[in-house]
């Protein structure tokens, strides 16, 4: 009951004052389970004191758990952690700092090149910047509508072609609002395919169609900027709460693992597979285009894994061991620029178990070759709120890993070039 009546209150504060809510002495501790015993503590804490922020699920697996406590719960907190003899570090004492370190950059339209990579762009800059792209460059950039959201606005992509005939990567970003590294690095994406004068760009570029889509919860994404910053679902009304988590409401193994039917929860999967707009007609627009797609990728934060399907079991499962060697080699050629390291495996293996996500559906129902999800950066430092000065590195050592992947893609078989 205490997160419904926060969240209620922020969402009335909000309304009433006009202004974002703010976070002044809310920490973020990452806490460092040790033993089976710790995570079921954990789990028991997740379970009974709503009211605690987990960025991460306590499970057996897990390195760390991001918790984050508004003030006047840290004393509880703890003295929960510390009687249970469980380690924490407190790694942001007032996590209202970074947030106000994000200032937004404006785009400007006079020059399509403004799209810069140094701090985080709204909505409505992205979308402006898609159309300069596609009025610039006609002939092979057009603008795709891959959805519609509950409050009415577009779930707006671009589409990057050379000419006919030519397979298809898939990219979707931004499902979770409060992850605003992964429209950022998406957007840095676009921009290497578009301008870049390295000669394996160039060529990825035009070899193959890309759909690239930077928010795929435009709702989420827009309140996380004017009214509450960490918020994860989209934005449809149920009773007092809001939103349903859009990573739980595909129609794969719905609600098995990793989600709930209570509304208040972060990863409310909401009253029925594919019941929210947003996730309902991406997949139609998905499943039209199906047998194009060779490469599909899904991008999140934070904890630095390649994820491959399927998050309801650690079975080897489907191509799994080629996938895992071309992630490999792919999470090689991220760590080659700043050396910062990846672990990769399967949703179960790698972070928790989880169903109804968007990787899973693709692959199970589709049968799309490849399909990866990148937990971008970090690990446990700023989780959601990554510091603007760590967008460039993040989107430069993933744009290299998704060159490898379609090198080894291509060298296992699972993608070719123009016919």
């Amino acid at each position: 009951m205490a997160l419904k009546i926060f969240y209620l209150l922020s969402i009335l504060f909000v309304v009433v004052s006009s202004e974002p809510f703010r976070f002044d002495n809310y920490s973020l501790y990452k806490v460092l389970p040790k033993s089976l015993k710790d995570v079921k503590y954990l789990q028991e804490l997740q379970d009974a004191a709503p009211e605690f922020d987990f960025w991460d699920d306590p499970v057996p697996t897990a390195d760390y758990i991001n918790i984050v406590s508004k003030p006047e719960l840290k004393k509880d907190l703890e003295s929960f952690l510390a009687s249970n003899e469980i380690d924490f570090v407190i790694t942001q004492e007032n996590i209202q700092e970074l947030i106000d370190n994000e200032k937004k950059k404006t785009y400007t339209r006079s020059n399509i090149r403004t799209m810069e990579f140094d701090n985080y762009y709204t909505l409505e800059d992205i979308y402006a910047w898609l159309e300069d792209l596609a009025a610039r460059f006609p002939e092979t950039i057009s603008i795709i509508i891959g959805g519609t959201t509950y409050e009415g606005r577009e779930i707006k992509g671009i589409k990057i072609s050379h000419g006919p005939g030519r397979r298809a990567v898939f990219i979707e970003s931004g499902i979770h609002a409060r992850e605003w590294i992964a429209p950022a690095t998406t957007n840095f994406i676009i921009n290497e395919l578009v301008f870049s004068d390295d000669e394996e760009i160039k060529a990825a570029a035009r070899d193959f169609d890309w759909y690239i889509f930077p928010v795929t919860n435009p709702d989420g994404y827009i309140w996380s900027h004017v009214g509450f910053r960490l918020w994860r679902k989209n934005r449809r009304p149920f009773g007092n709460e809001f939103g349903v988590d859009l990573n739980r409401n595909w129609n794969d193994n719905w609600l098995k693992e990793s989600a709930n039917l209570n509304p208040s929860s972060n990863t409310y999967a909401g009253p029925g597979p594919f019941s929210e707009i947003e996730a309902r007609s991406l997949s139609a627009y998905i499943t039209d285009m199906a047998d194009k797609i060779d490469l599909y990728l899904s991008f999140h934060s934070s904890g630095q894994i390649l994820l491959l399907p399927f998050g309801n079991t650690t079975e080897p499962l489907a191509n799994y061991y080629d996938a895992m060697k071309i992630g490999r080699r792919a999470m090689g050629a991220l760590a080659f620029r700043y050396g910062t390291p990846y672990t990769i495996g399967n949703i179960a293996e790698a972070i928790y178990f989880a169903t109804g996500t968007s990787v899973d559906w693709v692959k199970e129902r589709l049968k799309i070759p490849l399909a990866y999800c990148y937990e971008l950066r970090d690990r446990g430092q700023y989780g959601h709120l990554l510091p603007p000065d760590q967008i460039l590195p993040t989107s430069e050592e993933t744009m290299d890993s998704v060159i490898e992947i379609l090198f080894q893609a291509k060298r296992y078989g699972y993608m070719r070039g123009p016919e």
